[in-house]
């Protein structure tokens, strides 16, 4: 205090004049400005995007920074609309799109209501007021990079395909594109397409006349579109899609999926969850068997959610996957149903049928007092893989296991986990204890191995938290897990 007491009052001022941030030059404030707002992909990670640092808050702290923030067009282009949408809402994205001039666009727009009742005439967003959404978007859509639609009911996603079906030329700079009608109970056997009037197949951003040389990634939840394979063609260059939740009346049939994964041969992540295909019936279903499969040869993630075990078996048969290293299995059925899932075996063998090996057979026979358990596996025709010299699924290679809602014999869950020597990572949630104990297992003779010999990483959801105890605390264990984790 005595040092400041012999300043004058303007030198004192000059001493406070200015942070050392207030020191750095345009050039470097602007990408730090950057780094707080944050970056689109944080919106997957289930965190808020309005939580971050705002680009109209920085624009508010001073003179200065708002001269910055308003000639920084990046900082304003992430643009989010949500439930309920206002007059003061929309005007804010009216002036960020403005503010980011000629920056590519990340789009998110949510217009879920936690309160719905689940009837599609009462919800609160509705076909007008999507139209009211694409009245602003729409001019932009020369500069759409990602965009990411969530809705309860179908007739605003249906505006949404209509509309954007004229634009599909615009569209250069599209990279990524998650449409969602969050309804998962449409992927229940049995269920239908709902509401039947506005069933139609609409062609996916135009169709056969899009331009979408950019487009890498492509999520459809609950949400069908025109399946013809010329429809399709302009999405060549996918990396990654996804088909989940659709009703199966409304899915594709199996030579139009066929058709879809064969011209996009650079796709490396797969998912299809729900009731799969439509397959035909009668003699034409009876061929399906002998056609050429469906070979992605890049594909290293395949994520497959089932209704019903035999019908993933018939579709399973039609795939092979060369490069697959990552593989997540579910009983969807029993993830919505709340109730004890089927007994899935029948898939599980013929999991690990479809890269089975004699050194392999060994392994989960041997000394295996369940081996007396052959009733799926000796009724099952393994007709596809047998006649194969090259397994279409190659469990061998595949470093990280993801089962969800498994319920299988021990024998079966034994056979998998033996074809998978190359296992680093298992993941399971809400599976049978049996799929958990089997990992205690150390057979004591010389010619057999360990299961999972090479396993480091094991998260466990919603099993018995005892048993999880037991297992990363056993001496066969214990010493090469690196990270375990137990979830509620």
């Amino acid at each position: 205090m005595e040092s400041l007491t012999r300043l004058g009052p303007n030198e004192h001022l000059a001493s406070h004049r200015g942070s050392e941030i207030d020191r750095l030059p345009n050039e470097i404030l602007s990408p730090i400005f950057m780094l707080a707002v944050g970056q689109p992909q944080h919106w997957h990670d289930g965190s808020d995007p309005s939580s971050t640092t705002s680009p109209t808050t920085l624009s508010h702290i001073c003179r200065r920074w708002r001269q910055v923030s308003l000639g920084t067009g990046s900082l304003w282009t992430q643009i989010v609309l949500t439930y309920p949408t206002s007059k003061e809402q929309l005007t804010r994205a009216l002036t960020w799109l403005s503010r980011s001039t000629t920056y590519p666009l990340d789009i998110l727009l949510d217009f879920r209501d936690p309160d719905w009742d689940w009837e599609e005439e009462t919800h609160g967003f509705s076909w007008c007021h999507m139209e009211a959404v694409l009245s602003l978007l729409l001019p932009t859509a020369p500069r759409w990079r990602t965009l990411e639609l969530f809705t309860d009911t179908w007739a605003p996603m249906c505006a949404f395909l209509l509309h954007t079906g004229k634009i599909g030329r615009c569209l250069e700079k599209l990279e990524k594109l998650h449409l969602a009608r969050c309804n998962e109970y449409f992927a229940l056997k049995g269920e239908v397409f709902k509401p039947a009037a506005l069933g139609k197949h609409l062609p996916l951003l135009g169709g056969a006349e899009a331009a979408v040389p950019r487009l890498r990634e492509v999520t459809l939840t609950g949400v069908h579109v025109e399946w013809s394979a010329g429809h399709w063609q302009p999405l060549s260059r996918l990396v990654k899609l996804e088909l989940k939740y659709q009703a199966a009346d409304v899915m594709p049939t199996v030579a139009q999926l066929r058709q879809i994964l064969l011209q996009s041969p650079n796709l490396e992540v797969l998912a299809i969850v729900g009731s799969g295909p439509q397959f035909p019936t009668g003699n034409e279903g009876s061929l399906i068997a002998g056609r050429e499969s469906i070979k992605l040869a890049r594909l290293m993630t395949f994520t497959f959610g089932f209704v019903d075990a035999h019908s993933a078996v018939q579709l399973l048969e039609l795939f092979d996957f060369p490069a697959l290293r990552e593989l997540n299995i579910e009983d969807v059925s029993a993830t919505l149903q709340h109730q004890p899932p089927e007994d899935a075996s029948v898939l599980i063998y013929w999991l690990s049928n479809s890269s089975y090996t004699a050194s392999t057979a060994s392994i989960a026979d041997t000394n295996d007092e369940d081996g007396k358990d052959t009733s799926f596996h000796s009724s099952l025709s393994f007709s596809s893989t047998s006649s194969s010299s090259s397994p279409f699924l190659p469990l061998g290679q595949v470093c990280t296991l993801s089962l969800h809602s498994i319920h299988a014999s021990r024998p079966s869950l034994k056979r998998l986990y033996a074809a998978c020597p190359s296992l680093s990572s298992l993941r399971l949630s809400d599976v049978c204890d049996e799929a958990l104990a089997l990992l205690q297992e150390s057979p004591q003779s010389s010619a057999i191995q360990n299961l999972l010999p090479v396993l480091v990483t094991l998260v466990v959801r919603g099993a018995n938290k005892e048993l999880f105890g037991r297992v990363v605390s056993s001496p066969a264990r214990e010493a090469t897990f690196k990270e375990t984790r137990f979830d509620q």
